[in-house]
């Protein structure tokens, strides 16, 4: 609409200054054509970059999101990498649903910023905070809209909140786990057998408490803590 009242002021402006014969008048009515068409550009801009006519609305949603690591692992693995040239932000690798066989990675764009945080119980989630521009009127939405922005993200924050039967890994740090959990001799093969019956065992009765241990472990191995 604005595109259309902009042409209206310019084929005003120009109608006027050929029709009406009263130099005084045709000045004053061709000042107020131009006016307006100046009024309406200086409007357009507003919209387009400090967003004139638009309010931000935010809405957050909360998803479960299931282990990047086989399903009969006993412990919950979310994995990240590093995106982008200052290495700031990360896409992080999960599955969407419990039976999928392969994982989501999540990339963040210019707009997203990602964290993690901490959580108690036994699920991870995925949590989204979306803010978006909105028209604060329909007025403003029939004079911009033709612009497209409503409903244009204005930011996004992605928090995956990891409880403690979970781990958080860097891509990398997940490739050399197996390595660095296998045993070294005859000795530590004996023992990682007698840990991993007792984790089995334990698994059965109190499978949380059993995760926590496997964990602890992980992180000790990696030396996270």
């Amino acid at each position: 609409m604005i595109i259309l009242i902009m042409a209206l002021f310019a084929i005003l402006a120009f109608w006027t200054n050929m029709t009406i014969k009263k130099s005084g008048m045709r000045y004053a009515v061709t000042l107020v054509m131009f006016a307006g068409l100046i009024l309406s550009v200086i409007m357009i801009v507003a919209n387009m970059h400090d967003h004139y006519g638009m309010t931000s609305v935010t809405t957050t949603t909360k998803k479960e999101i299931y282990s990047a690591g086989p399903n009969e692992q006993n412990f919950g693995m979310l994995l990240y990498q590093p995106v982008g040239t200052n290495g700031k932000e990360n896409a992080y690798i999960y599955k969407a649903a419990i039976q999928n066989k392969k994982t989501t990675v999540a990339k963040p764009d210019l707009n997203t910023t990602t964290r993690q945080v901490d959580i108690s119980g036994n699920k991870a989630y995925k949590v989204t905070k979306t803010t978006r521009f909105v028209y604060k009127l329909n007025g403003f939405k029939v004079l911009f809209g033709i612009a497209g922005n409503d409903g244009q993200i204005k930011h996004r924050q992605v928090t995956y909140q990891v409880p403690p039967t979970w781990v958080a890994l860097t891509t990398e740090q997940a490739k050399s786990l197996t390595v660095k959990l296998a045993p070294k001799n005859a000795a530590e093969k004996t023992m990682a057998a007698q840990q991993q019956k007792q984790l089995s065992d334990l698994a059965k009765s109190n499978p949380d408490q059993a995760a926590r241990l496997t964990v602890n472990q992980v992180k000790k191995v990696l030396q996270l803590d």
